[in-house]
Order: C-alpha cells, then sequence, then structure tokens
C-alpha cells in the first residue's frame, strides 16, 4: 500500500458591494477550486522491518537463577558531610544478605548542591570510591554506588562505580544526558560517550543514571549489549512524580528487562525507589520516606520469557 500526501488549496471571492448583501458578513466563499499540487511525500506501509544485530550473549560465569536486592533510599537534609557518610553507612549496615545493592544518586554531594561540585569532586579512587570498595567487601555484594562528582583532568562528570563482592571496580559509567531543564548540570559538567553493560554470575548489568531514564535508545543500546536488568541511581524530583513510574515502566517493558531504580528523598526528591518486572509491573516501592527496599528478582523466569517471546529484539 501507497500512502500520498496531498494539498488542497481554496480560492474564496470577496461579496460584491450590492444591497442585496447588505446585513451579511462582507466575505462569503463562491466558490472553491481544488487544485492537486505534487505528492509532497509517498512512501510504503508499513516500512520494511530493520534489521537489528544482537551481539550474541556469551555467558562466562556461572548465571544465578534468582538475585536478591537491597535499594538503599536515603535522605538528603541539611547536614555536614561527615553526617551524611554516616547515615548511609547505618543504612548500609542494615542489609543482609543481598546479591546486589544500590544507592542513589550524588548522595554525598547532593544533586541540587551545584556550587559544590568542583570543590567535592573526585578522583575514580578517592575517598568515596574507597569507602564503597570496603562496603562492597564486607557485604559480600556486588555494589552499585550511586554516583560521584568525577574529576578527570580537567573535565568533571557525574559517574557510577560497579563493584564486585571482593570490593573490585568492574564496570564504571559516565552519565550521557545532562540535564539542562531548570538545572546546571550541563554546564558544570561533561557528558560521558560510552554505554556499559556489565556481565556478572547475577546478569548483564546496564548502567543509567537519572535523566538517562528519558532517553530510550540508550537502554535499547544496551539490550543488544545483552542487558537483562537496567540499574539506576538516581535523584529525581517529587514535582515529576508521574514520569519517574512511567519511564521506569516503560523502559522495562520495551525491553523486556528489569529495572532498578534507586532514588533519594529529602530536599524536594520523590524517593518512591522501586523495582519493575519484564511485564511492566512494579514488583517492589518504597514511599517518601528513608529506608531499604529489598527484593528478588528471577533471571530464569526472564529468559524464558525473551525466548518464548522476543520482542526485545524483533527492530
Amino acid at each position: 500500500m501507497t500512502v500520498c500526501d496531498f494539498r488542497l488549496f481554496a480560492t474564496v471571492f470577496s461579496a460584491p458591494s450590492s444591497p442585496q448583501y447588505r446585513g451579511h458578513t462582507s466575505g462569503i466563499v463562491t466558490d472553491i477550486t481544488l487544485k492537486a499540487k505534487p505528492p509532497l511525500e509517498c512512501r510504503s506501509w508499513p516500512p520494511a522491518p530493520k534489521q537489528v544485530t544482537m551481539r550474541p550473549i556469551v555467558r562466562k560465569f556461572r548465571q544465578r537463577k534468582t538475585i536478591s536486592v537491597a535499594v538503599v533510599q536515603p535522605a538528603i537534609v541539611e547536614e555536614i558531610d561527615a553526617q551524611r557518610l554516616a547515615r548511609v553507612e547505618r543504612l548500609l549496615a542494615g542489609v543482609e544478605k543481598a546479591d546486589l545493592v544500590l544507592l542513589p544518586e550524588l548522595w554525598r554531594v547532593g544533586y541540587s548542591n551545584l556550587t559544590a561540585y568542583s570543590k567535592k569532586a573526585e578522583t575514580i579512587d578517592g575517598d568515596t570510591v574507597s569507602f564503597l570498595s570496603g562496603t562492597a567487601r564486607k557485604l559480600e555484594a556486588y555494589l552499585l554506588g550511586g554516583s560521584i562528582v568525577e574529576r578527570r583532568g580537567e573535565t568533571f562528570h557525574n559517574t557510577a562505580v560497579l563493584f564486585d563482592p571482593a570490593g573490585e571496580q568492574i564496570g564504571v559509567y559516565r552519565k550521557i544526558h545532562l540535564l539542562n531543564y531548570h538545572s546546571q548540570e550541563r554546564n558544570l559538567l561533561t557528558a560521558g560517550r560510552q554505554i556499559k553493560v556489565v556481565e556478572t554470575e547475577i546478569g548483564h548489568l546496564g548502567l543509567a543514571i537519572c535523566y538517562d531514564l528519558r532517553f530510550p535508545e540508550l537502554f535499547r543500546e544496551m539490550s543488544t549489549e545483552g542487558a537483562e536488568v537496567f540499574l539506576i541511581p538516581a535523584a529525581w524530583p517529587a514535582v515529576r512524580a508521574e514520569p519517574w513510574e512511567s519511564l521506569c515502566r516503560a523502559r522495562a517493558v520495551e525491553n523486556q528487562a528489569f529495572v532498578v531504580a534507586c532514588n533519594a528523598t529529602g530536599r524536594e526528591l520523590l524517593g518512591r525507589s522501586m523495582i519493575v518486572d519484564p511485564w511492566g509491573v512494579k514488583t517492589a516501592a518504597l514511599g517518601g520516606n528513608e529506608g531499604i527496599l529489598r527484593a528478588n528478582i528471577d533471571l530464569e523466569t526472564l529468559r524464558e520469557f525473551r525466548e518464548e517471546f522476543p520482542a526485545w529484539k524483533e527492530r
């Protein structure tokens, strides 16, 4: 079937100046001439399907069927750095027997504390990263430590670091999409350029940060690299509550993947950290208070679903 787009043009004549037209509108349509111009666009429908090259998923690790997740949602309030660190350390101490632990975006600096970015920036082996590495070892868990303001030469990045249970860095992701709407993030920081999918014994983990959630093509790229679980630390504001939930569910459904979204609360932040399954169902969530979200993720069911209904790769 071919669809063509035409334009129709009308010629309108004014009413003659005559007594018989008094009391009526001064301009009426007395003739319409339809002129068909050449088609502006002709296309076939439906369009030919695009060939999507999926990277073969080669599993180097024996994969677990189910993993336990702990999402730590701290309150970001007015307090000195030592108090903030102690608050998060206290919450992490309440995490037990988790395979995967998450913290939110820029939890130590505070996302809205823009004037402190350059002062509190760290290198990739700085104080916060050392603290997180030790925490991963102590918990014997994979840990995505939220993000830090990373100093890298002359540039600054919003950077997330993933640790294995031995405390080793196994993945570094620099936020690609920097916010410019009522924010100076794009002016102060430099955008990353590379997606990051990390293969582990608890699945292929795709990393993203907050505003990245609004860009489905990023998650599509991670899917082609084999991502099964998207980990998203965030500092999402309370005024945009509906998009937070809608976007988390959309990214899960589009890619038939789990979404683990870790937000902070306090300072007009929304909270509502959540886990969404590949069907777009919110299986676990927190409210607006500080706390820890615990849930299990069934990777075996995910893989069976993808085999039975491979929509995630049919593009």
